[in-house]
């Protein structure tokens, strides 16, 4: 019979033992805090299924209540991450019996404290260790995996990288073909970019002596289209062919229309202007009876944009809102403004093509 400290001698041997078997842990600690920045105080619930340790420890499934009092958190627990077989840990925030709030750890293993932002997992993330040997699976053993690859552009053979991306005739993401200075059509060509000009003259005053008799000016350069010419007397719209005629960049005024001295001319013209998707209405006359009756007015086309219209009466621009209204391509005049026989009606404006 084994005497008195021969026994004690085993049983220290034995606890010794079991505490070498013991699987390495992790410490978490840190300090919880409600939204308004209270110290959190509750139970947390960690709980676990059964799993293969690091250094093939058995871990039984099983779930712990922490007591969590003015926030401060400590538990250490079995690392995850680099378990034998996957595991996850399920957090629960509870205050007063009621659940606030659940979230997932994977601990990994850690020789220094770590805090819950280390070890939370980001809702949706796929996370955990595996099986040493990896397991093949094909497409066809995943369910509806081959219908969801044959829904998606696959690379075609002239996809290359730093090239503009177009889908070729087989459906497949293509590398454009072109010059790096060409310009990328919308069905998948490309080609010399086209070229515009946006050359406009504002308020030139025309070359002339101003002198009551001479009638004769001459502009900088050429108006294109002539009939882009905008024409000003003392801040009044003339009339092309009724107060004067152009002839190149000649501004020939008519008997009774002559400057005076003094007088103040202004000019405003384009130079071959050239947008793509843009055109110009210059000077059109509006269709409908000029009566003193008659308040609605037609344009040949719609302007685009509606604030690029400019609406003169006798030479003096109108106020849109205020002298007329207009919607779409049509002009009606305030009761109080209604045209009077004789009177002139220009419009200019842009139309979108």
């Amino acid at each position: 019979m084994l005497s008195f400290k021969r026994w004690l001698l085993f049983a220290a041997l034995a606890f010794s033992a079991r505490l070498q078997a013991a699987p390495p842990l992790t410490t978490i600690s840190d300090t919880l805090f409600n939204a308004d920045g209270t110290p959190f105080s509750g139970v947390v619930t960690i709980s676990w299924p059964s799993f293969e340790a690091s250094d093939t420890s058995n871990v039984a499934a099983e779930t712990e209540q922490i007591q969590v009092n003015g926030g401060i958190l400590y538990v250490q627990l079995v690392p995850t991450t680099n378990a034998n077989t996957a595991a996850i840990y399920t957090v629960q925030y509870a205050n007063l019996g009621v659940t606030l709030s659940s979230e997932a750890w994977a601990v990994p293993p850690s020789s220094l404290p770590l805090r819950v932002r280390d070890v939370r997992v980001a809702p949706g993330a796929i996370t955990g260790s595996g099986p040493a040997a990896a397991t093949l699976i094909s497409i066809a053993d995943v369910t509806g995996l081959q219908n969801a690859l044959n829904v998606r552009a696959v690379i075609g053979t002239g996809f290359s990288a730093s090239r503009s991306a177009v889908i070729d005739a087989t459906g497949a993401i293509d590398g454009a073909v072109g010059n790096l200075t060409d310009c990328l059509h919308v069905d998948g060509t490309s080609g010399p970019c086209s070229t515009f000009s946006t050359t406009f003259i504002d308020g030139e005053t025309p070359q002339g002596t101003l002198d009551g008799s001479n009638a004769a000016f001459v502009l900088t350069n050429v108006p294109s289209p002539t009939t882009s010419l905008a024409l000003f007397r003392n801040g009044l719209l003339l009339r092309a062919g009724g107060d004067y005629t152009v002839s190149g960049n000649n501004v020939t005024f008519q008997t009774g229309a002559v400057p005076q001295p003094n007088d103040i001319l202004a000019a405003s013209y384009r130079l071959s202007v050239s947008i793509p998707g843009v055109s110009f209405i210059d000077q059109e006359t509006p269709s409908g009876p000029v009566n003193g009756v008659n308040a609605a007015y037609t344009l040949s086309q719609t302007p685009s944009p509606s604030s690029s219209l400019a609406v003169y009466r006798n030479g003096v621009r109108l106020t849109s809102g205020v002298d007329y209204t207009a919607v779409g391509n049509a002009i009606t005049f305030g009761s109080t403004l209604v045209p009077q026989t004789g009177d002139t009606l220009l419009c200019s404006y842009r139309t979108a093509q």
